[in-house]
């Protein structure tokens, strides 16, 4: 699997997103490469052009969120793999090599890995080493599989195959679509690669309002009816 892509959703991210681009500019890849922005917001756009690693740059027109975005990034993406990350995401240099090593295996059709906040805080780097990191290693095992949006792979094949993000669900897309690929093959979880997100959501809602408003989208999403992969909640 020599070519890969990566899929940025970039929503009013101006100097954010300008960080992240210089991440994946400093990949140690020795396949080839692309990266596709998909944008809204004129300095955003703007900046996305401007950076010398954006390969394509998208207009996020309908603003639907992330799921979205992404499937229209991937439809206009070239590669065999298939990694997405946020515009709020520092990656490490190594970070397209390891996701990509996973898929010498012919049954790997997914990878994710845990999430460290930027911000160097200690509460903040112990809360998510709790809920970013070893809630995964508790999920995963038990058939509760979890790529995270800002650090998961898929290959092409198995994304076409379950039908991409669904763009329906406001949240809880990632998980979603890691459940139902699990449907075409085995989703790894690789805990020694991890990505730098902000954290500024947990500093604005609260680790508990955002701990209980997942819990209830988890419930929601498991209402027989309501989710195509409800039956992994069983």
């Amino acid at each position: 699997m020599n070519s890969a892509s990566v899929v940025v959703p970039a929503r009013e991210e101006t100097e954010r997103l300008e960080r992240t681009l210089d991440s994946l500019a400093g990949q140690v890849f020795d396949g080839e490469l692309e990266v596709v922005v998909v944008a809204s917001g004129s300095a955003t756009l703007a900046a996305a052009r401007e950076h010398p690693v954006t390969d394509r740059v998208l207009v996020d027109e309908r603003e639907n969120g992330p799921a979205t975005a992404r499937n229209q990034g991937v439809e206009a993406a070239t590669g065999e793999l298939l990694l997405f990350t946020d515009a709020d995401t520092v990656v490490p240099p190594a970070w397209v090599r390891r996701h990509r090593r996973h898929y010498a295996t012919p049954s790997v059709v997914g990878v994710g890995g845990p999430l460290r906040p930027i911000t160097d805080a200690i509460r903040h780097r112990l809360l998510f080493r709790l809920l970013s990191d070893w809630w995964y290693r508790l999920s995963w095992p038990v058939g509760f599989v979890q790529q995270p949006g800002c650090n998961c792979s898929v290959r092409r094949s198995a994304f076409e195959a379950v039908g991409g993000f669904d763009e329906s669900l406001p949240f809880l897309e990632d998980t979603d679509l890691s459940l139902r690929l699990c449907e075409e093959g085995t989703v790894v979880y690789d805990r020694t690669c991890p990505v730098a997100t902000s954290a500024r959501r947990q500093r604005e809602e609260g680790y508990i309002s955002l701990f209980l408003a997942y819990f209830r989208g988890y419930l929601e999403y498991a209402i027989p009816g309501r989710s195509p992969t409800r039956a992994h909640f069983r």
